[in-house]
């Protein structure tokens, strides 16, 4: 991660309305349903901010736990059990302001890596991820993420192949 960012759980004291990376669902879903559901325990939610202005959000993401039914998954994809557990990136997002600066591939690695920790202590097998869009989705795919079975915007990335990554 940059040297000037730092990444921390979703509290009340962010300024969680002042958030825009230029995409409203994402924008609405931060200010308006991330806490909520931090607080019922169904997604957690990181955000990037400075020590200089700890409450503004440079970007975020969202973690939670599901699993994928095992006949949409490839064969090297799967695990021989009915479902496959992981953990969901909800979503990601990067401040317009930080656009075309690589700061989404650092937000992902930030995120895969609190995944693999989530994995360590309680299983879990994927990183499952649902692009918007094909910009979404292609970004998903050129850092190793595969499609499932029949929805080329369902993507998964396997836990042994985030722990490589991440070293």
């Amino acid at each position: 991660m940059s040297a000037e960012y730092e990444s921390v759980a979703l509290s009340g004291h962010h300024d969680v309305a002042g958030f825009d990376c230029g995409v409203s669902s994402l924008n609405a879903w931060l200010a308006e349903q991330a806490l909520r559901a931090q607080q019922a325990g169904t997604a957690r939610t990181f955000v990037w901010v400075t020590a200089e202005v700890p409450e503004k959000v440079w970007a975020y993401f969202s973690l939670a736990p599901t699993e994928v039914a095992r006949d949409v998954l490839s064969r090297g994809q799967s695990s021989g059990y009915a479902t496959v557990p992981g953990y969901l990136l909800a979503r990601l997002a990067v401040h317009t302001d930080l656009r075309g600066l690589g700061y989404g591939g650092q937000v992902l690695i930030d995120a895969l890596s609190r995944a693999a920790s989530a994995a360590e202590a309680g299983g879990g097998r994927l990183v499952v991820v649902d692009a918007l869009d094909n910009a979404a989705a292609s970004f998903y795919r050129h850092h190793d993420f595969t499609p499932v079975k029949g929805d080329s915007r369902r993507l998964v990335l396997k836990m042994a192949n985030v722990r490589k990554l991440l070293g």
